[in-house]
């Protein structure tokens, strides 16, 4: 037999029991057999007591926050802490702060256990750092970027976007900071999903929706399933908006105006997601506010006498030059390439 295989296993099947009792789904049928396993050897019961310990002494760590499948522990590869600052010296007063653990323990392997928990919560203090690094996502200008979620959730970035992630036991939180993203929510009734932007939350439980950020205000689009819209702050008296699957809302401060966009209208609004963008019967002046947002050498339409003409198409966001190509043969307009500037009059 090999001890330290054994010991493994029963570390691994541990690490299993306490991320399932920590994730929020835990049932009377979950507690028998944990008690059951727990009654089995002395070693199971050590094994999960450090665990525990680890994560009270390290703040509750986020087992459930992003980028950390759901009911699983971080491989010891992966948590890349430094040097422990906690010292052998530490472990009697550890064992005097903490009589249920030496209970368990026979004499002769204390202090070693109390040095192996020390171990434990240093391990923990790096998986929290790496949690709390993992909870922000970004994508640069031009990107995109898909997010899965611990929950089953998953998040798609569009360009030059920024979200937080928390993920609890309650609720789970994406703040969105700039940008737009759109989200394929897993069901869980117990844990709303809630995309926070400035004074105004938008909830779901499981449903499709996308969000775009401008500045405060939102516009958000319902594919599947309902989410609804609150406000917070000084405009708390305002009522929630409901929306259903083929809704739209947009906001203005503490206004909110909804409508059912056509078909053709959602596609063109969600057309990013497939790395194109889609204009049908838009303004130049909007085409150019839109493709902007993927390009770091900005259109910049010089002459409003140009602004107002309608244009249609598909064009790949990463493909400015195309863009102005076609519309300088289509239309009467000059383009003009000026250091990062690509500027537009009327010829």
């Amino acid at each position: 037999m090999n001890p330290s295989k054994d010991s493994a296993e029963i570390e691994a099947a541990a690490a299993d029991w306490f991320a399932k009792q920590e994730g929020g789904r835990w049932s009377a049928d979950d507690q028998s057999r944990l008690e059951l396993w727990l009654d089995a050897s002395t070693a199971n019961r050590i094994a999960l007591l450090r665990l525990r310990a680890a994560w009270e002494r390290s703040g509750r760590l986020k087992a459930l926050g992003a980028g950390v499948p759901a009911g699983t522990i971080p491989p010891r590869a992966s948590w890349g802490f430094a040097r422990n600052e906690l010292q052998e010296a530490d472990a009697p007063q550890y064992l005097q702060q903490n009589p249920e653990v030496a209970a368990v323990l026979p004499r002769r392997f204390a202090r070693a256990m109390a040095v192996s928990l020390m171990l434990a919560i240093a391990i923990g203090t790096g998986w929290q750092f790496l949690a709390n690094n993992a909870s922000s996502y970004t994508t640069k200008i031009g990107a995109m970027s898909t997010v899965p979620l611990s929950d089953g959730s998953k998040i798609t970035l569009n360009t030059n976007s920024q979200i937080r992630v928390a993920l609890n036991s309650s609720e789970r939180r994406i703040d969105l900071e700039q940008g737009e993203a759109f989200f394929e929510v897993a069901k869980d009734a117990a844990r709303p999903f809630i995309v926070a932007i400035a004074d105004k939350r938008v909830i779901a439980v499981g449903t499709k929706f996308s969000v775009r950020r401008d500045n405060d205000d939102i516009r958000v689009l319902v594919t599947e399933g309902r989410v609804k819209i609150e406000h917070s702050g000084s405009s708390a008296r305002t009522p929630e908006t409901q929306l259903a699957a083929g809704s739209q809302a947009q906001t203005a401060q503490a206004a909110v105006l909804v409508d059912q966009p056509a078909p053709m209208e959602v596609e063109q609004l969600l057309s990013w997601r497939t790395g194109y963008i889609v204009f049908r019967d838009t303004r130049l002046a909007d085409a150019v506010a839109d493709f902007n947002r993927y390009t770091n050498r900005k259109i910049v339409i010089e002459d409003p006498a140009i602004a107002n003409i309608r244009i249609g198409g598909n064009f790949r966001s990463d493909n400015a030059d195309a863009f102005v190509s076609l519309i300088q043969s289509g239309f009467p307009i000059q383009v003009e390439q000026r250091g990062e500037r690509i500027v537009l009059t009327k010829r």
